[in-house]
Formats: structure tokens, C-alpha cells, sequence
């Protein structure tokens, strides 16, 4: 009896698309269920503590992080009662947005800069997300609210550095640790952003 061998390449992409669809679909179910927090002018957006992982698993969890936010802003949005052209500006703004943000932390956590056994590149890429996420989903807040930029700003930054910075960044730690990486890895799924990365 002939044994079949699975396409690697195959296994991989299943795998890809199946760690896109589960971030996509948690990334939206965050943003629902605490959607009174998730969205307005003032916002703790509790799915963003999800950027962070981009740069543990790279592509596959910017692309499901970019879906997720187009789902989530649509039916959060929607629910909420806002205007068309809104909801438009929100899943456009917010979603780009955080693919470029979840694709720049993945390529500075990949750089291994560390201080003593601290991975400095990992606090650095939370840091770009907080700051580039802020200034944009801030920049176009205070048109849609009418609220002066410099007010709109700081009020996404301070939630953004609860969720991505605090909230995010310790989920990253838990998730980056050496056990739960070999955990991953043995499931065929490649992790970046490590000492052992594959």
C-alpha cells in the first residue's frame, strides 16, 4: 500500500489561512463585544492587543488583523447608527492602517536588539503601532467628531498604549516565551521576531 506525502508547501498554506481567518474573526468579535469602548472619539480598542502578535507570526496575523478590522468597523459602526461616508473613512483608514503598522512591527521585532535578556525590538515595534495607529485613526476621528486634532490624538493614544502597550505587549511576552513558541513551532507554524526564528 502506497502512503501518500503531504505537499509542504500546501501544509503551510492551510495553515497561513486558517491563522488568518481565527485573528480576523477574534480581531472582529473583540471590537463587537466591547464595542461601546471600541469605537467613537475616545476608545480603548481592546482587539488591538492583538498587534503585537504580528510580530511573532508575521504575515499570516497582519492579513487577519487587516480583515478583522474591515468586519469589526463595518458592524460595530453600522450597529452604532454612524453615517455611511464614517463607516467608509473607518474601514478604509483602519484597516490600512493596521496592516502597515502590524507590517513594520514584524519587520523591527525581527531585529533581535536587546538590553540584558529584554527584547528591546519587540518593545520598539509596540511602540511604532501605538504611534502610527494614534496619529492616523486620531487624524481622521477629529474630522468625523469635529474634534480639534491635538484634543483627538492623545485621547486615541492613551487608549492605544492600554491596549497595544500594556495589554498587548504582556499577551506578546506570555506568547514569545520559549515554551509556547516550540508549542507553535511543532504545529508547523513558522514564528518570528526570536532567538529561534524559523
Amino acid at each position: 500500500m502506497r502512503r501518500e506525502t503531504k505537499d509542504p508547501i500546501i501544509v503551510s498554506n492551510s495553515r497561513n489561512l486558517a491563522l488568518i481567518a481565527v485573528f480576523g474573526a477574534l480581531y472582529a468579535a473583540l471590537v463587537l463585544a466591547f464595542a461601546p469602548v471600541s469605537i467613537g472619539p475616545v476608545q480603548v480598542r481592546v482587539a488591538d492587543a492583538l498587534m503585537p502578535l504580528a510580530i511573532i507570526f508575521g504575515w499570516p496575523v497582519i492579513f487577519g488583523l487587516g480583515i478583522g478590522t474591515v468586519v469589526g468597523n463595518f458592524a460595530a459602526d453600522s450597529i452604532a447608527g454612524f453615517p455611511s461616508a464614517s463607516i467608509g473613512l473607518d474601514i478604509v483608514g483602519g484597516s490600512l492602517v493596521n496592516l502597515l503598522a502590524g507590517y513594520l512591527a514584524w519587520r523591527i521585532g525581527r531585529r533581535g536588539w536587546r538590553v540584558r535578556d529584554w527584547n528591546a525590538s519587540w518593545f520598539i515595534a509596540t511602540i511604532v503601532e501605538t504611534g502610527l495607529i494614534s496619529v492616523v485613526v486620531g487624524g481622521y476621528l477629529s474630522i468625523v467628531f469635529s474634534i480639534p486634532l491635538a484634543v483627538e490624538i492623545p485621547l486615541i493614544l492613551a487608549g492605544e498604549i492600554v491596549a497595544i502597550n500594556i495589554v498587548g505587549f504582556a499577551l506578546l511576552s506570555i506568547i514569545g516565551d520559549t515554551r509556547s513558541l516550540d508549542r507553535f513551532r511543532s504545529w508547523g507554524l513558522r514564528t518570528y521576531g526570536t532567538d529561534k526564528e524559523r
